[in-house]
């Protein structure tokens, strides 16, 4: 029979919540639940306890791309973190970023003198604008999500045999390698290494998948791939037992 856990229970909380970085979040949100439950507290990126959740408390990297993207990771004591810096600095690979390249097609064509490609004439029709000066005005005016909604437009082109789309998702996929890759050379690891995928950008759409896969390939780089669907709050549970065999051992010492 299901039992209900009291505050008295928790041994140990861990909260893994997106932007908790910014300002003094991290230290406030920290400082309310120590008050409200008497216990070790840990408030991390989401990124981190979604590795976590993924390579089970164990070390390693992972690349998320979804609507934005980000590279976390963590080697014996050492953390780094590439990309993610938003949609006006980096997230190269993800949806956004995918769907702008795209965009960038729509109005270079202008630029040539090149008719319409069927490229165009869909985002025409996705973001019902009849023209790139109504398409300039919806870029403008659109959140990020909005314009990432657009990748499933550029996916069902590229599945045509589209040139132009292919290589715009290969290039997401290299790019994506190149942040993990990156984040390895700064963790100086030797060796194979774990590296962890999730979001739907590249867990979800096979040539991203595989040319990220591929460009590992082409720099001699022996990776561990995990790519599972494990909600990412089994995260904070290998956190906690991290956090208390840690915490045993130094009582031991």
């Amino acid at each position: 029979m299901y039992k209900k856990l009291k505050l008295e229970d928790c041994v140990y909380l861990c909260l893994g919540l997106a932007g908790c970085e910014a300002g003094d979040n991290k230290i406030i949100i920290q400082e309310y639940l120590k008050w409200r439950f008497h216990c070790p507290i840990k408030v991390i990126n989401d990124g981190e306890i979604a590795l976590s959740a993924l390579l089970k408390g164990n070390d390693g990297i992972i690349t998320i791309a979804g609507t934005g993207s980000i590279t976390i990771g963590k080697y014996m004591d050492a953390e780094v973190r590439v990309g993610g810096w938003g949609h006006l600095i980096g997230d190269q690979g993800s949806g956004y970023y995918i769907a702008m390249e795209a965009i960038r097609v729509v109005f270079l064509e202008n630029d040539l003198g090149i008719p319409d490609s069927i490229l165009t004439k869909e985002i025409f029709r996705k973001t019902n604008c009849d023209n790139r000066k109504q398409l300039l005005h919806f870029v403008y005016n659109s959140n990020k999500g909005e314009i990432a909604a657009l990748v499933p437009v550029i996916l069902k082109i590229y599945e045509k045999g589209d040139n132009v789309c292919t290589k715009i998702l290969k290039d997401a996929g290299v790019d994506l390698a190149k942040n993990t890759i990156r984040a390895i050379n700064l963790l100086g690891v030797e060796g194979t290494i774990k590296v962890a995928i999730k979001g739907s950008i590249i867990t979800k759409i096979q040539i991203v998948k595989d040319e990220f896969n591929n460009e590992f390939n082409r720099n001699d780089i022996k990776i561990d791939l995990y790519d599972e669907d494990v909600s990412s709050a089994k995260g904070g549970y290998y956190q906690g037992i991290r956090e208390i065999e840690n915490r045993k051992k130094c009582r031991n010492l």
